[in-house]
């Protein structure tokens, strides 16, 4: 019984792997999570009088938030402070 059940654990994992491996789970994921997406969306939408205005309101923040982040985004720094000879600027000596 443990050998048939090996079996086909391998026949599936072999069938998962011909039909893409982790591409057509993570397609399965990100069409989940957009369709997801998608009903929040229509449920704030059809919020009586004032669904459209919250939809917009969102839309809008997150336009800016992506805007923001292009601009002031996370800056890179190159090393710390620990003492002397860390810097990256001319030497003095």
């Amino acid at each position: 019984m443990h050998i048939y059940g090996s079996a086909v654990t391998a026949k599936v994992a072999a069938s998962h792997l011909a039909l893409g491996g982790a591409g057509i789970g993570g397609l399965i994921i990100h069409l989940f999570i957009w369709h997801l997406i998608f009903r929040l969306m229509f449920t704030v939408w059809h919020i009586p009088t004032f669904g459209p205005f919250i939809f917009f309101a969102i839309l809008a923040a997150l336009i800016g938030y992506g805007v923001w982040r292009r601009q002031f985004g996370p800056r890179r720094r190159r090393g710390g402070f620990t003492g002397h000879g860390t810097g990256s600027g001319p030497r003095d000596w």
